[in-house]
């Protein structure tokens, strides 16, 4: 089956070019036809000579922009689309509204394999890691929804470290000069933990921020709540961490779900805040989202962040969006398996 042009960085469409024969300086003119002209078809490609659309046409294949099954908007203005991509797999993604602008939540696989007990994505399993062009489309689309874009996040459904080459792809895709041409410094990654993937990107010439998944400070706990403990310790990610701070001079996000009388107690902000102790971080306390709508309140919330406040740790407070059409952290996938 052709490839989908979409789904290709302008250095493999320069590459492509050379293959068939082509001057590879026209991968800029054709990456420009594709992501900001809207060209939807490779036989016409605004700017582009017709001879290289010719050669383009017999090797790839440029498919439609797929349009959202479903839009759910919720009191507090975010936006939330399903995606149902080639071989019935579900994606969710949302709009997330700010004060002057919004943010973009992008899922980087349908389903997850991570199996956190918290998660209804994880409950869903993996289906299976998207394609750049899939992860591309839901960009476009929350740009059709938004009024102002400014950050992007991989924060919906999947580990994108898990489909790093896909999201990575994606990523020099959205932030090309000749495409969309979207800042890497307003798009941030997050994972529960990927240490080869943390290594990766603390030498890599990318330029998005780093968001780990902390869960919670006891390793047995958190094994119990997030598998993937087993197989990259949070001792081993923190490590990783500090590496990335040193190497790059940089801060990154730590995220912390939390789980009333599950980790949410003194003795867990101090072990957390011990842990946690001189990483150059912004620890972002996430109230925990059951699956399908908004929870309880969580009387410790308030009080958790003061006791890391006092030990010293920059805390701040998740004021969480979308959770009466099941949009926040943990709850995507809430409609995928219809």
């Amino acid at each position: 089956m052709p490839t989908d042009l979409r789904g290709l960085t302008r250095a493999e469409i320069e590459r492509a070019l050379t293959d068939l024969g082509e001057k590879p300086g026209n991968a800029g003119a054709v990456f420009l036809a594709v992501h900001r002209r809207g060209a939807a078809d490779l036989a016409r490609l605004p700017g582009v000579p017709a001879r290289v659309c010719l050669a383009l046409a017999r090797a790839f294949t440029l498919e439609p922009l797929p349009l959202p099954e479903r839009k759910l908007v919720s009191a507090d203005g975010t936006r939330k689309l399903l995606f149902r991509f080639a071989g019935n797999a579900p994606a969710e993604c949302v709009v997330l509204p700010g004060k002057d602008q919004q943010t973009a939540c992008l899922s980087s696989q349908s389903g997850c394999a991570c199996g956190c007990s918290f998660c209804a994505t994880g409950a869903l399993g993996l289906k299976r890691s998207l394609t750049p062009a899939e992860i591309v489309a839901q960009f476009e689309a929350c740009l059709r929804e938004a009024v102002d874009l400014r950050s992007i996040v991989f924060m919906g459904m999947g580990e994108p470290f898990l489909n790093w080459e896909n999201v990575k792809k994606a990523i020099r895709i959205l932030s090309d000069s000749r495409g969309r041409h979207f800042p890497q410094v307003k798009m941030t990654v997050s994972t529960v933990g990927v240490i080869p993937v943390i290594e990766e990107l603390t030498t890599s010439d990318l330029r998005v921020r780093l968001a780990v998944s902390v869960i919670a400070a006891d390793p047995a706990l958190r094994a119990r709540l997030a598998p993937m403990e087993k197989t990259y310790p949070l001792a081993r990610v923190l490590a990783a961490v500090r590496e990335y701070c040193r190497a790059r001079n940089a801060h990154v996000m730590l995220e912390y779900i939390l789980l009333p009388g599950v980790n949410d107690r003194p003795a867990d902000a101090a072990l957390l805040a011990k842990l946690v102790a001189g990483i150059p971080c912004r620890l972002n306390l996430i109230p925990y989202n059951p699956p399908g709508g908004p929870g309880p309140a969580a009387p410790r919330v308030k009080e958790f962040q003061l006791e890391l406040i006092a030990a010293g740790v920059r805390t701040y407070l998740r004021q969480e969006k979308g959770a009466d059409i099941a949009a926040a952290c943990g709850q995507l996938a809430a409609g995928a398996g219809k």
